[in-house]
């Protein structure tokens, strides 16, 4: 959890400041970004989906101290579940209208996503991880994941795997791929990383100057 809750933590910031730097009608340099973002956003809504449905209803079930953590995660979840859909609406508004307005308002709701997603993915590290290291088997995490990895289209599976694999740890990294199978970790070897590099250089170049109004 934590190691996927560091892409979120990096990317949403970051893709904030990436589209208020984007010159007003630069569609293939919008397009590159936005293409992006909804793959963050996309992850980020799929991942606490998978943890309403797979998890919430099993900490309930089995610890009474859950019932209070996962009531307060799920409160913070609606929050965060109305700020993607604020930013995923304010999104197609700027794909559409190409405009410095539009750029900056879904900025500044990234930045807004961002807050509430920083507070629960604190809270998720400090209170609900210890209860799912008692309550929750390694098979009905793995669930959880497979879910999220399900819902990654295939031809960004190994963009996204790198994304999660940016900030890890060495000991993370090896954890992490050594779950995977043998040929799933030759092609993130021979063609993942070379096509992550590629995604994240163009993706986080720098923009050209944009006038302050």
């Amino acid at each position: 959890m934590v190691v996927l809750h560091r892409v979120f933590r990096r990317e949403i910031p970051l893709l904030a400041d990436l589209i208020e730097g984007t010159a007003p009608g630069d569609r293939q340099r919008l397009s590159t970004i936005a293409d992006h973002l909804d793959l963050i956003l996309d992850a980020l809504g799929e991942h606490h989906e998978g943890e309403d449905d797979l998890l919430w209803p099993k900490l309930q079930e089995r610890t009474v101290l859950g019932a209070d953590v996962v009531a307060r995660m799920a409160g913070q979840h609606e929050a965060i579940a109305g700020a993607l859909a604020t930013a995923a609406n304010l999104s197609y508004q700027w794909r559409t209208e190409a405009d410095r307005d539009s750029a900056l308002r879904l900025a500044d709701a990234l930045r807004e996503l961002d807050r509430h997603a920083a507070a629960h993915m604190d809270d998720e590290e400090e209170l609900l991880l210890p209860l799912m290291s008692d309550h929750i088997t390694p098979r009905e995490w793995f669930e959880v994941g497979e879910r999220g990895r399900r819902s990654v289209p295939k031809s960004k599976l190994l963009i996204f795997l790198g994304a999660i694999l940016e900030d890890a740890t060495a000991q993370e990294r090896h954890q992490f791929l050594a779950q995977m199978p043998a040929p799933a970790r030759l092609l993130w070897r021979t063609v993942g990383t070379r096509l992550y590099a590629r995604t994240t250089t163009r993706v986080r170049r720098p923009s050209g100057s944009i006038p302050r109004t």
